[in-house]
């Protein structure tokens, strides 16, 4: 069947990941906040979509990153890109939410919330987290290998090394 909707998570997908003392880590300021190179190419090859934003954002709850910065760059986002909704989780781990990744609430809330498809949507992520919640709602799942998660401890759909790959899989040509 072939793809109507698409959930991408933000950072390492959407934007480049700020690395912290060699940690993967994500924008807080919207100055750090950087395209990922290869994003714009994807995104007009799959414009016609239904695209949503899902991204945990635990730095809010850690008092990293405050509300009005993370609104900034859902802005920026909004004025550049046509998402049909941007959700994020900013709890953390021991708040033992649904909508974490790799807990699949934020991709189940937006399948009813619209009434779509899980087996018409597909989840892109960097990180198992992404892959563990795709698979938990129903969706498929691509794993892009970055150059800071080579090892990949989940098994998800597809595996591209970049997203330029993504657009011309079977399940986007109609030939899944």
């Amino acid at each position: 069947m072939k793809i109507k909707t698409v959930f991408l998570d933000r950072d390492g997908i959407i934007n480049e990941p700020v690395m912290r003392s060699s940690i993967v880590s994500s924008p807080r300021a919207l100055s750090e906040f950087k395209l990922a190179h290869d994003f714009p190419e994807l995104y007009e090859r799959i414009s016609g979509l239904n695209l949503f934003v899902v991204s945990n954002q635990p730095d809010v709850a850690r008092g990293l990153l405050t509300q009005s910065v993370l609104s900034q760059i859902n802005a920026f986002l909004s004025e550049r890109f046509c998402f049909r909704e941007i959700i994020y989780c900013v709890h953390d781990d021991e708040h033992n939410c649904s909508c974490r990744k790799p807990k699949p609430g934020m991709i189940q809330t937006l399948l009813r919330k619209h009434d779509l498809a899980a087996d018409e949507a597909v989840i892109i992520g960097d990180s198992y987290k992404d892959i563990l919640a795709g698979q938990g709602a129903g969706v498929r799942t691509i794993y892009c290998r970055r150059s800071y998660n080579s090892t990949i401890s989940c098994e998800p759909d597809y595996l591209v090394n970049g997203l330029a790959e993504i657009a011309i899989l079977p399940m986007f040509t109609g030939q899944s």
